[in-house]
């Protein structure tokens, strides 16, 4: 009987890890142990990479993890019963054999160990499959535009390096596309079974073989193009449109112009992330835009012209007379446009007024103004 593996300890992880800890574990763990990367000793690699692939395949699916976590070790749909002389006995022949029929379960045995298993006990199928069709990543570029720039629509140009399918082996990564040869792990079967023991008795496990993938076919002469990556590098050029009134950390999505897809899958998309630079002179509220502006306490008392800045440049306005600080000031219709059209925000402009020590003139218009009012 194969040795049982603790697969845990394989990807690094805790028995109480998280689906997304599994999932990085996994992650660090084939780029450290694929092969390409030990050619001094790649059959170990080899090795350490395929026990990788089984703990994942077993610990990323619930129902499966779940099932090792109790047995220690996975019952495949095509398991056999192999104790007792009982060959190709069902699994729920084995649970009436375990637990007798006394308690009326009868033809229900195999419901019973459906619910516990999460499949069926009698049924069984073949693992062998062509190569699997598989969407290429995605590739994740930031895009940084000032505030002013999301007045309108404005269009970027983007460069950044994918890997493209290789023309040469189309993708598969053997040379011309059909260099291939026989799995040797399992003779071209795409599943492997191993004699498995539990409190049940004896079981053929049978399970996808991980060298294959259940293929039953593995390269035998790599693509010379692309070392049988089934990819190459190209350097990418598009213009994309960003909308005008986009937020801060808006996503868009390109679709397809990601990374090739393995096995003639589809490309991955390009995820465009929109960072939008603060301005020093205004705050964004959503499309409307807050700032403030200072006059001397001689303007707010008498009224007069002032600059106010937009994102379009100065406009000028003229404030009454006795102007109080932190008076706010609405203009319609200059603040920044609505996601998706429509119209534009309100620019709000708040008033600070600088008292400083008046000069002999300011002090004698001052004065002028008190006699007057007290008149």
């Amino acid at each position: 009987m194969a040795e049982r593996k603790d697969y845990y300890r394989i990807l690094g992880v805790d028995r109480n890890a998280t689906q997304e800890e599994i999932k990085k574990a996994y992650r660090q763990k084939v780029k450290e142990w694929h092969p390409d990367r030990h050619r001094e000793n790649k059959e170990q690699a080899e090795q350490k990479f395929k026990e990788i692939q089984e703990a994942y395949e077993v610990l990323s699916n619930p129902e499966k993890r779940k099932l090792y976590d109790n047995l220690g070790f996975v019952p495949d749909e095509s398991t056999a019963y192999a104790g007792s002389g009982q060959r190709g006995s069902s699994t729920g022949d084995i649970f009436e054999d375990f637990f007798g029929n006394g308690f009326g379960m009868g033809e229900h045995i195999s419901d019973i160990f459906d619910t516990f298993f999460g499949t069926g006990g009698g049924r069984s199928r073949s693992s062998r499959k062509n190569f699997a069709r598989e969407k290429g990543d995605d590739i994740h570029v930031a895009v940084t535009l000032k505030l002013e720039e999301i007045l309108y629509d404005v269009k970027k140009v983007i460069e950044y390096t994918r890997y493209e399918e290789c023309s040469h082996c189309n993708g598969t990564g053997a040379e011309n596309g059909n260099s291939f040869e026989t799995c040797p792990r399992c003779n071209g079967n795409g599943v492997i079974r191993e004699e498995q023991k539990s409190f049940f008795g004896s079981f053929v496990r049978t399970y996808t073989c991980p060298t294959c993938n259940g293929v039953g076919k593995i390269i035998s002469r790599r693509c010379s193009y692309c070392a049988g990556s089934g990819k190459v590098t190209k350097r990418e050029r598009i213009e994309v449109t960003i909308p005008a009134g986009v937020p801060d950390n808006y996503t868009m999505k390109v679709r397809g112009k990601g990374n090739a897809g393995k096995y003639g899958g589809p490309y991955g998309d390009l995820i465009i992330q929109v960072r939008v630079l603060p301005d020093e002179r205004f705050i964004r509220k959503g499309s409307d835009l807050e700032t403030e502006i200072s006059i001397s306490y001689l303007k707010a008392v008498l009224g007069g012209t002032i600059k106010i800045p937009t994102l379009e440049g100065y406009i000028e306005e003229k404030i009454p007379e006795g102007t109080n600080p932190g008076t706010v000031l609405r203009f319609r219709n200059i603040g920044l446009p609505e996601l998706g059209g429509g119209k534009r925000g309100d620019l709000y402009v708040r008033i600070n007024v600088i008292i400083n020590k008046p000069s002999r003139k300011e002090k004698k218009n001052s004065e002028a103004i008190t006699r007057r009012n007290t008149c």
